[in-house]
């Protein structure tokens, strides 16, 4: 059944709420129907409705399936029965009913439709249609750039108080024109400038340095050939260009003993995507893996908190590399559930600042920090260190008091994103111990890992 434990579990809920309410769905007195064989587990539950939630759950493929109403991926029903199974309780063994083997067998012809669509496309190769799409969209982005940059200058000359009077329609009209473009990554950047017009603090300086920021990018994408490799292909990401995964997978990784320091899932509308952040043992190098997941498309949980892996990943090119792919795992490690030494406040500042003269669109970065100790002044909550140093942390972190009562009279090594003025913590060691702020929720108290 693989390594499901609790702490992974809980890691997989989408938020507090729905693993507290998946605890207590973890008892077989809760529970019909449940059987299990070499990779499936399955079960009824009762709930409100007049008929049970059937539950199913492909224990390698990490996905899952209950017919109850809750939007929330995975449900507590689903949670419940994985903590069923974590607490060996033991679920029998027997033959899948009717419900699971349809549904499996669904999924099983599902991935085979997609390996055939993907054997296609990798056995006939055009590299001359390839070559004129290409091209056919350049020319569409330089096409584009004219318009946006007119646009641009208009905003600057009518003033920003005028910009931020603006109604939607003014921001989403020049963004709906980008994405005609295809220029997907310049389209999101207009729509953050309109979020930004109607922030209530500071929103002046911001949008000024947004507008500036979008103005270096046209200029940037418009003189590519005179740019340094990582920097240019930064500039064709933010422009909304991909790089395939399978030609960055044929690169040459770093091998590494990786630790996995922070994970966070995030909404996007119809997308989720799952961000794991690691750091290697020896290199020193921050890695960023992202999963995504469409609709009710179940995220894999192939990496948990204090995780230590002998593993080789590849890098997307960057002038400052840090979206990762796993590219071989050698094998596992025995976990360390604490945070490696944190730097001092001036020194993290003064490494983010050498990032941002080789990337300037860089906006955040992965960072350790500590030890330090949080401060309550002003109705904002700062991280002071031994040097009586502070940073401010990020006002969209809603568990200040949390980090107060935890540290108490004690420092915190904390591993979070720097934005440039603010930092957001994901992780805090604190008396030897790790605790996470992904899912805090409506718990009272912070959710330790171990």
């Amino acid at each position: 059944m693989g390594d499901w434990s609790v702490q992974r579990i809980e890691q997989l809920a989408p938020d507090a709420a729905s693993a507290k309410a998946g605890q207590g769905l973890a008892k077989p007195a809760k529970w019909q129907n449940l059987g299990r064989n070499a990779r499936l587990i399955w079960g009824e539950c009762q709930g409100s409705g007049a008929n049970p939630y059937q539950v199913r759950i492909d224990i390698d493929d990490v996905a899952y399936k209950c017919t109850c109403p809750s939007r929330k991926l995975p449900c507590k029903h689903t949670l419940g029965l994985l903590l069923l199974m974590a607490s060996g309780a033991g679920l029998p063994q027997g033959t899948p009913p009717a419900f699971v083997e349809e549904w499996s067998a669904n999924r099983a012809k599902r991935a085979e439709a997609k390996q055939a669509r993907e054997t296609t496309a990798e056995t006939a190769p055009d590299p001359e249609a390839k070559a004129r799409r290409v091209e056919k969209r350049e020319n569409r982005i330089a096409a584009g750039l004219d318009p946006l940059e007119t646009w641009l200058a208009d905003i600057i000359r009518q003033g920003l108080a005028a910009a931020r009077s603006q109604s939607n329609t003014f921001w989403s009209q020049m963004a709906a024109r980008l994405v005609d473009a295809q220029a997907p990554g310049l389209a999101r950047r207009v729509r953050e400038l309109g979020d930004t017009a109607v922030a209530s603090s500071d929103w002046q300086s911001r949008l000024l340095a947004d507008i500036a920021r979008l103005q270096l990018l046209i200029d940037a994408y418009r003189n590519l050939e005179q740019l340094p490799a990582g920097l240019a292909a930064d500039v064709r990401t933010l422009v909304g260009w991909t790089q395939e995964q399978d030609a960055v997978r044929e690169r040459e990784g770093v091998r590494d003993h990786w630790r996995v320091l922070g994970r966070r899932q995030n909404q996007d509308e119809q997308l989720r995507v799952q961000q794991t952040w690691l750091q290697g043992e020896n290199s020193g190098r921050a890695a960023l893996l992202l999963e995504f997941a469409v609709g009710t498309q179940p995220l894999p949980v192939n990496f948990t908190l204090g995780q230590r892996i002998d593993a080789e990943f590849v890098f997307f090119d960057s002038a400052t590399p840090l979206r990762a792919l796993e590219k071989t795992r050698h094998g596992a490690l025995p976990p360390q559930f604490g945070l490696p030494a944190g730097a001092a406040i001036a020194s993290m500042q003064a490494s983010h600042a050498a990032r941002v003269a080789a990337n300037p669109w860089l906006t955040r970065w992965p960072v350790l920090v500590g030890p330090v100790r949080p401060v309550l002044e002003s109705e904002r909550l700062w991280l002071e260190d031994g040097e009586r140093r502070r940073v401010p942390v990020s006002a969209a972190f809603r568990h200040a008091w949390h980090l107060v009562a935890l540290a108490g009279t004690d420092s915190l090594t904390i591993f979070g994103e720097w934005e440039g003025e603010s930092l957001e913590p994901l992780t805090i060691e604190c008396r030897g111990e790790l605790f996470s702020v992904a899912h805090l929720g409506e718990l009272a108290v912070l959710s330790r890992v171990a």
